[in-house]
């Protein structure tokens, strides 16, 4: 992809290489509407599915709010029907998400169907069943793993109701790795109950087949959204970007995708750049076949459409307005950062009302919100 070449080009000169940090979301948004304009724009970094809300697992700040299947989920027909239209537009990467993707009772069908029309997959799952189902997983094509890991065994064990899930996750990353698969991803949910183990989780995470290690702030969205005990303050930010500082020499370690805008305010501009791909390089479809343009906040309210009632290449091409306009919110447009950020997480700002910028750094002041 065009714009991920051009970020390639300064990483080996420092300044060249801070200069377009600086810029880096407003260059990529920009190429992505001159592609838009143009008919050229298609989601190429993946689709999200949300194959099924089940999930057996009762994390309290899960994102979906996983647990029972609660609407009236794509039947493997209507899935299929979907996977061929994706193929038909040139989507080349799915990745599959939940709920727990694998406890969905065709999935492993609807994967070698997606294998079979030249799909490439991304899995985020929480391990549990994967290596049960490994013989019939082992035989497709995966562009990326990502793991949950919410602390010490202990503790993941606990917070996710279910003896072995530490252990299962980690024989899920040493499969993908022994497999050649190239991006292997933990992603460790960061709140006032568990910060204080990350340095404990170092050696676990150096020691596991995983390469990059993600560390997401809980946000106002799912089981959190009603539940502050989980949301860090201002100074909680600061202590994990001055670990993330610490530690990336030794362990592949940053912020995850949605909250690499910190760097900005930070003031370093270290690790990769931001950009907010929410509807122009991707997009996620729910268990019901809602599509919404941000994978991090599902929300219906939020709709693109069904496709139940319009196919996804339709809408993909028809609708996205919301994403696909020019310029920054009036809030964004004197910030000294908005070049670095176009306003950050699109999702993330619906619910908590702002980006971080004013809580960063003050203790006591979780968000904006």
């Amino acid at each position: 992809m065009l714009h991920n070449s051009i970020a390639r080009i300064p990483e080996k000169i420092p300044l060249l290489n801070r200069l377009y940090k600086r810029n880096a979301a407003l260059l990529k948004r920009n190429w992505c509407l001159f592609l838009n304009r143009r008919g050229l724009l298609k989601p190429v970094s993946f689709v999200m599915w949300l194959t099924t809300y089940r999930c057996s697992m009762g994390c309290p700040y899960c994102e979906a709010s996983a647990g029972a299947q609660r609407v009236n989920e794509l039947s493997t027909r209507e899935a299929k029907d979907f996977i061929d239209d994706l193929a038909g537009m040139g989507v080349k990467r799915l990745c599959l998400s939940g709920g727990e993707p694998l406890e969905r009772p065709d999935i492993v069908e609807l994967m070698h169907y997606g294998h079979a029309k030249s799909l490439d997959f991304g899995l985020a799952s929480n391990g549990y069943h994967l290596p049960r189902l490994w013989n019939e997983l082992n035989k497709l094509r995966y562009f990326t793993v990502f793991v949950s890991l919410d602390g010490t065994p202990e503790y993941h064990n606990a917070i996710r109701k279910k003896p072995q899930a530490f252990e299962r996750a980690i024989e899920t990353l040493a499969l993908f790795k022994e497999r050649g698969v190239k991006l292997r991803m933990i992603n460790t949910v960061v709140h006032p109950g568990n910060i204080g183990q990350l340095q404990e989780m170092v050696p676990l995470v150096k020691n596991s087949g995983a390469n990059l290690w993600h560390l997401s702030p809980a946000a106002w969205v799912g089981r959190a959204q009603t539940n502050n005990e989980f949301i860090l303050d201002g100074k909680q930010l600061r202590d994990v970007a001055d670990f993330i500082k610490k530690y990336r020499k030794s362990v592949n370690v940053d912020f995850g995708e949605s909250y690499a805008y910190l760097w900005c305010l930070d003031g370093s501009f270290t690790g990769k750049a931001f950009f907010c791909g929410a509807g122009l390089v991707r997009c996620a479809v729910m268990p019901d076949g809602t599509v919404l343009g941000c994978h991090q906040v599902y929300d219906n309210k939020y709709s693109e459409g069904n496709i139940r009632e319009k196919p996804f290449s339709r809408i993909w091409k028809e609708e996205f307005k919301r994403f696909r306009q020019p310029g920054v919110s009036a809030a964004c447009k004197k910030c000294e950062y908005r070049n670095a950020c176009n306003g950050g997480c699109w999702g993330k700002k619906q619910v908590q009302g702002a980006c971080l910028k004013g809580a960063w750094g003050k203790p006591g002041q979780p968000t904006e919100k």
